[in-house]
C-alpha cells in the first residue's frame, strides 16, 4: 500500500489501521509538504514501521497494489490526473470522484476532473455497491455525512416506505470532519463549549446523498440537510426525519432495518436511546428507527466515527473487498465509548 497526505487526520487513521492489518503492508508514506520526515519523528507513539516520507512520484508506485489518496478534495485532483496510467488500485478518500462535472463545480466551487476520470470511478459505499468495488481500479471513497445518512435511508427508500421527497436531516461531527487545516470555526476558542450550524442546506454532501439513492433505488429523492460542528473530536449522528408511504408499526420498521443489514458486519440496529460514543473508535453504522404515530412521521437515527467508516475505516473496508481479503480484516476494533 501506498498513502498520500499521511500527514492529515484521514492519513493518520490509515497508518494505524494498515500498521495491524494482517494482509497489508505499507511501503511509500507520502506527503510534498513533509517529505524527508520519518513517521517515526512524526508519531512517535505509533507503533508502525518507520518510513520516511516521499513527495509524490507516478514512477515510484510500480510495487504499489493500492494507494490511498488522503487528500482535500481539489488536492486529490492533482494527483487523479497523474495516476492515468497507474496499473494499481486507487481509493480516493476526497470529494474529487464522487460527482459528475457540473455538480461537483456546483457544491465544491472548484474545477471539476475530466468527466471520463470520474466516470470511471465506483461509489465505494461497501454495503450497497459491493459487487462493483470487487473489480474496481478507482474507488470514490464516500463523504462521511453521505455514509451515515445513505446507510440509514437506503432500506426504506429502496423499499418504497417512505416519500423520498419529504427528507429532513439534522446531523451533527466532530471537529476532525472539518480537516486538520485550522479555521475560524474550529479554532478551540470558538468551538470549545459551542455548537456550530454551517453550510446550512449548502453542505457539499447533499448531491451525493441524492445520487446515491437514485443510484441504488431508482427514485428521485431530494434531502435537506443541515450540519452541526460539535465541540468533540470524532463521531457524527445523523437524525432523518421522514414521512412513511404505508402504515407499519415501530417493529416492522426495526426488522425491515435488520432484514437489509443481517449480513453485514459493520451495520447494527440498535434500541434505546442513540449516542455517538456507540461507534467512536470502530467501523461500525449503529441505526435507530422509531416510529411516531401522532405526527405519523418516522423518525432514523445513524451514528458512525467520521475518521473510520466516514472515511479511513471505509477505504480500508473497500480495499478488502477489493482484494478478496476478509472484509473485516483490520477494522476489528470495539467502540472506545469511554
Amino acid at each position: 500500500c501506498g498513502i498520500v497526505g499521511v500527514t492529515g487526520y484521514a492519513g493518520m487513521e490509515l497508518l494505524k489501521l494498515i500498521g495491524k492489518h494482517p494482509e497489508f503492508t505499507l511501503v511509500r508514506a507520502m506527503s510534498d509538504s513533509s517529505a524527508g520526515s520519518t513517521l517515526a519523528q512524526l508519531y512517535p507513539w505509533l507503533e508502525i514501521e518507520d518510513l520516511t516520507l516521499e513527495p509524490f512520484q507516478v514512477d515510484a508506485l510500480d510495487d504499489i497494489d493500492v494507494i490511498f489518496l488522503a487528500t482535500p478534495s481539489g488536492v486529490s485532483a492533482q494527483y487523479v490526473t497523474q495516476l492515468t496510467e497507474y496499473e494499481g488500485v486507487v481509493i480516493d478518500l476526497s470529494g474529487d470522484l464522487r460527482l459528475p462535472a457540473s455538480s461537483y463545480e456546483t457544491w465544491y466551487g472548484k474545477p471539476a476532473l475530466p468527466a471520463s476520470l470520474q466516470a470511471q470511478a465506483v461509489y465505494g459505499l461497501t454495503e450497497w455497491n459491493r459487487d462493483a468495488v470487487k473489480t474496481a481500479d478507482w474507488i470514490a471513497n464516500p463523504g462521511c455525512y453521505a455514509t451515515a445518512v445513505a446507510l440509514g435511508l437506503l432500506p426504506f427508500v429502496n423499499g418504497g416506505w417512505i416519500d423520498p421527497h419529504e427528507i429532513i436531516v439534522s446531523a451533527c461531527s466532530g471537529i476532525t470532519g472539518a480537516g486538520k487545516g485550522l479555521s475560524a470555526k474550529t479554532h478551540h476558542a470558538r468551538s470549545n463549549e459551542n455548537v456550530q450550524l454551517y453550510k446550512i442546506h449548502a453542505h457539499q454532501h447533499i448531491p451525493e446523498i441524492e445520487q446515491t439513492l437514485y443510484a441504488v433505488s431508482g427514485t428521485q429523492a431530494t434531502v435537506s440537510l443541515s450540519t452541526h460542528l460539535l465541540p468533540i473530536n470524532r463521531g457524527i449522528m445523523a437524525t432523518m426525519s421522514v414521512v412513511p408511504t404505508i402504515e407499519q408499526s415501530e417493529a416492522d420498521w426495526v426488522n425491515a432495518l435488520r432484514q437489509a443489514y443481517a449480513d453485514e458486519p459493520f451495520i447494527r440496529v440498535q434500541q434505546g436511546e442513540p449516542e455517538i460514543r456507540t461507534a467512536v473508535g470502530s467501523n461500525y453504522c449503529d441505526i435507530w428507527v422509531y416510529a411516531d404515530a401522532r405526527t405519523n412521521r418516522v423518525t432514523i437515527v445513524s451514528v458512525i466515527d467520521n475518521m473510520q467508516k466516514g472515511a479511513a475505516g471505509q477505504a480500508i473496508q473497500n480495499a478488502n473487498v477489493r482484494f478478496g481479503v476478509n472484509e473485516t480484516a483490520g477494522l476489528n476494533e470495539q467502540p472506545q465509548y469511554i
